[in-house]
């Protein structure tokens, strides 16, 4: 392969998630109540709050 050209060039590539993984996501996220449970789990699978739309 060769070396990539263009504006994206050198950038990483973006993240894709699965519907599977998003739905096992929100599914969690709505399950937690405990203060601080939520960003942790954002911690813990790399993501942000944007990322989840409530």
């Amino acid at each position: 392969m060769g070396e990539k050209k263009g504006p994206r060039a050198g950038r990483p590539k973006r993240r894709v998630f699965s519907p599977e993984y998003k739905l096992a996501i929100v599914e969690e996220w709505e399950q937690l109540t405990e203060p601080g449970a939520r960003g942790a789990l954002l911690r813990r699978e790399g993501l942000y709050h944007c990322h989840i739309q409530d």
